[in-house]
């Protein structure tokens, strides 16, 4: 599946992202990403990942690959589920350079918001980070509403 350009935009926008992942005996876990961006054909999305920080998601991920991310806009709960195959590998210098401005950016939204930056620093981490490239097999809506859980695809 491809994603459209302004799917594409709001994923590289100042969003927050879960990455919903499972053990081998199906059992959820969850991380949080800090940086993504679609790679240029969009059928795939790269997000980068603190290990250190969700040591078990990453486990998850290279045992399995099966992954679902959510990206959610805090100021309107705006938000999509991009689900596929996901492959861990290191961060280059530019992601993690992508990821710092991520970092950034997301912390200015979210200090808008009311949120203190020495809160949101707690899960924006950057510590031993990887690159997870997730191919896109299905996108949702999950913004709270009527089209909550429909696949984009379907809808449009």
């Amino acid at each position: 599946m491809r994603i459209d350009q302004e799917l594409a935009d709001f994923i590289a926008s100042p969003v927050m992202m879960i990455v919903g992942t499972r053990d081998p005996a199906n059992r959820a876990e969850i991380g949080r990403g800090v940086g993504a961006w679609p790679v240029p054909d969009g059928r795939a999305v790269e997000i980068v990942v603190s290990a250190w920080q969700w040591s078990a998601t990453v486990a998850n991920l290279r045992d399995n690959g099966a992954a679902a991310i959510t990206f959610t806009r805090p100021v309107d709960y705006v938000s999509y589920q991009v689900k596929g195959r996901a492959l861990v590998g290191e961060a280059s210098p530019a992601a993690r350079d992508r990821s710092a401005r991520y970092i950034a950016a997301m912390t200015e939204a979210l200090a808008a918001l009311g949120v203190a930056p020495a809160m949101s620093a707690l899960w924006l981490c950057e510590r031993e980070p990887v690159l997870v490239r997730l191919a896109i097999e299905a996108v949702f809506h999950q913004t709270p509403g009527p089209r909550a859980g429909k696949e984009v695809e379907a809808d449009r």
